[in-house]
C-alpha cells in the first residue's frame, strides 16, 4: 500500500473512531507515520482527501458505467450503493459544512457528468449549464437528505425519486423535438 492509500485508510479510520471529519493535517500525517511534505505531496488538504475517497468510491464507477452505457438509473443506483458501503463515514463527513466540503464536491463533480447529457437536447450553452447545476444540485440535496435520515430507503428507491422529475424534462423535450 502506498503513503496516499494509507492517508485514506488513515482519514476513514479516524472519522469513524472521533465521529468528525475535522481531522487535521498533522494529527493525519502522525497516525500515517509520513512527513507534511508527503501529505501535500499527495492532497492539497484534508478536504482532498474527502474528495480523494467520493472519485474512487462514487466517480470513477460512474464513468465506468456511463461508458459502458449502462442505463442511467442503474449508474445512480450503483452510486447510492456504493455510498451504502461506507454508510458510517459518508454520513458523517455529510454533515460538515462550508467550502470545499462532501456537499459541494458531489454538485462539482456530478454537474461533469450532466453536462453532456444536457448537450444531447440543448444547444444553449447557458441553458446547458444551469440545467446540469441544477440537477446536480438536487443530487446532492438527495444525497444529503438520504443521508440524514439514516440511509434507510434502497438505492433504487433513491434512483427512482431523482429520475421522476428528470424523465418529465427529457419526454417533454422530445415531444417539442
Amino acid at each position: 500500500m502506498n503513503s496516499k492509500e494509507k492517508i485514506i485508510e488513515k482519514y476513514i479510520e479516524l472519522v469513524l473512531k472521533k465521529r468528525t471529519p475535522d481531522i487535521s493535517v498533522t494529527e493525519l500525517c502522525e497516525e500515517v507515520g509520513i512527513s507534511r511534505n508527503t501529505f501535500y505531496h499527495y492532497f492539497q488538504d484534508r478536504y482532498s482527501v474527502v474528495e480523494a475517497i467520493f472519485i474512487n468510491d462514487i466517480e470513477e464507477p460512474m464513468k465506468m458505467g456511463f461508458e459502458m452505457e449502462i442505463h442511467f438509473e442503474t449508474v445512480t443506483s450503483i452510486m447510492y450503493r456504493n455510498f451504502l458501503k461506507k454508510k458510517d463515514f459518508y454520513m458523517i463527513v455529510m454533515r460538515e459544512e462550508g467550502r470545499n466540503t462532501l456537499f459541494e464536491n458531489i454538485i462539482a463533480r456530478i454537474q461533469k457528468f450532466n453536462i453532456p447529457i444536457y448537450e444531447k437536447v440543448e444547444s444553449d450553452k447557458k441553458r446547458v449549464e444551469y440545467l446540469s447545476y441544477k440537477y446536480s444540485s438536487t443530487q446532492a440535496m438527495l444525497i444529503k437528505k438520504w443521508m440524514s435520515d439514516g440511509m434507510k430507503e434502497s438505492p433504487e428507491f433513491m434512483a427512482d425519486i431523482y429520475f421522476s422529475e428528470l424523465h418529465d424534462y427529457f419526454n417533454f423535450k422530445k415531444e417539442k423535438m
